[in-house]
């Protein structure tokens, strides 16, 4: 009885979803191995950090930088060309959970001369042969192999999206570190314009008080000297603002030296100190550590598929097709192939029982690496909560001791004027005020750094809303590829 194709597909069918056995079973969490804390040694704020933290700064400027950098920074472009990129190994892995189907078609012409002897001479023979054919190839997933490499690559696409929302907090406190750099800059020249100020007008009053008679000629050098070394502060943060300048350009996809069309003008206040929630959230709210959660994953997934290369594969092929002479008898001949093949190893060497040790290795090199992020994570927000409060501790001191200062140079300058004194103790105290000011700017700078840290440290979701931006060379390559 001749065989029916249909009938022998029905009967194979069921393989092609045959859910095949587990010989090991990917985890969907693991423990970080660190002893997290109940909470911080130093107490949060109530302020609620949720959203995009810079907005709390009151500064419009510095919000349509960042939405700025967020849109044109080239490291964020090749962080989603990389998340691409991943998607689609994704797609490409999960495509082998189904059957391969291929198609062709073929024609031939074939001419046969032959001496057939006497008067009939040289005969030729010329036959055409058409042909139709289709194929399916299919691996069932009889140990869970093709499974787990889908499952690697798609947990990997989502580690990669991970990645892309860490460099994005990353610039955007960059981004804000730069702006509060520049901000810093910008009033420590106008601080030396004040202060050289000061310096020109008491050496008009010491140059005329030794034109009286009343100062000696060291007085008159040693406030020159003074003006002298607060005029050369000037190049240096001239220097500091046209790199921090340049950094802002380079953010934001410009060329160095071209300054952006928005410049902070001054350091804003401080913002009240954000919620900083448990410990314990910083598994979930840091992105770097949920990236290396989701490695962890796609280890053991990978380590999976390599245990069930150990068992032997089953493979599917249905082909059919047709074949004729002439175009009026072309489905008279129906060819088909059935085929099933089971390969399975005997002896490599060891290779496989090599690959799943080295599988085995790397799991344990990701659950150090988790463990390390958490560790690390912790440590940030900690730095970050002591180094701003004894940073406010600091200013505090700075601003006594610029009090005092004052009140010193005041004390100088009225016992000098009287000729209790000479002139040091004036320059003295001078500079010592000067310095006390420029020092007490810079603080204040450093002040707004360290909560720049904690909101790094501390994580978040904002970065999850972002999209990929539109940009010119995508949509060239998107129109060039069909």
């Amino acid at each position: 009885m001749r065989a029916n194709p249909v009938r022998i597909l029905i009967l194979w069918a069921p393989l092609l979803v045959l859910p095949g056995c587990t010989v090991h079973q990917a985890r969907e969490s693991y423990p970080s191995g660190v002893d997290v804390p109940s909470a911080y040694s130093y107490p949060g704020g109530e302020a609620n950090r949720a959203g995009r933290w810079w907005e709390s700064y009151g500064d419009p400027a510095l919000d349509r930088t960042i939405a700025t950098v967020l849109d044109e920074n080239p490291t964020l472009m090749q962080a989603w060309a990389r998340l691409e990129q991943a998607r689609a190994l994704a797609r490409q892995a999960s495509t082998y959970r189904y059957p391969e189907v291929t198609a062709g078609a073929d024609a031939s012409r074939s001419r046969t001369s032959f001496n057939v002897g006497g008067e009939l001479g040289e005969r030729n023979v010329t036959s055409d042969l058409f042909s139709l054919s289709a194929a399916a190839t299919y691996e069932v997933d009889l140990w869970g192999r093709v499974r787990s490499l889908a499952d690697a690559a798609e947990v990997t696409a989502m580690a990669t999206r991970e990645d892309l929302d860490t460099i994005a907090m990353t610039l955007a406190a960059q981004v804000a570190e730069t702006w509060f750099g520049i901000a810093e800059q910008q009033s420590q020249l106008e601080l030396l314009d004040e202060q050289i100020e000061v310096g020109r007008t008491l050496l008009k009053l010491v140059e005329l008080r030794f034109s009286l008679g009343q100062a000696a000629a060291v007085d008159v050098y040693q406030q020159r000297l003074q003006l002298a070394a607060t005029e050369s502060q000037v190049p240096l943060a001239q220097a500091r603002f046209s790199v921090l300048r340049n950094l802002l350009a380079a953010l934001l996809g410009l060329p160095a030296g071209k300054a952006p069309l928005e410049l902070p003008k001054a350091l804003p206040a401080l913002p009240p100190l954000p919620l900083t929630g448990l410990p314990v959230d910083l598994l979930r709210e840091r992105p770097d550590v949920r990236a290396t959660h989701l490695r962890i994953r796609a280890a053991d997934h990978l380590l999976g598929a390599a245990i069930a290369d150990l068992y032997p594969a089953l493979r599917l092929r249905v082909a059919g097709g047709f074949q004729w002479r002439d175009i009026e008898n072309v489905f008279d001949t129906w060819v088909y192939q059935l085929a099933a093949g089971l390969l399975g190893p005997l002896y490599d060497g060891g290779r496989r029982r090599d690959e799943i040790d080295r599988r085995r290795a790397i799991m344990t090199e990701m659950l150090q690496m988790y463990r390390a992020s958490v560790l690390s994570a912790l440590r940030e927000v900690e730095d970050a909560l002591v180094l701003e409060e004894r940073q406010k501790d600091y200013l505090v001191d700075l601003q006594g001791q610029a009090g005092l200062s004052k009140a010193t140079l005041e004390r100088s300058i009225f016992r000098y004027g009287s000729g209790l004194s000479d002139y040091l103790p004036v320059v003295t105290a001078l500079l010592s005020m000067q310095n006390i000011e420029r020092t007490e700017l810079s603080a204040r700078r450093q002040l707004l750094s360290y909560r720049l840290q904690l909101h790094r440290a501390l994580g978040g979701d904002w970065a999850r809303s972002l999209r990929p931006p539109e940009t010119g060379a995508q949509s060239q390559l998107s129109g060039d590829i069909p």
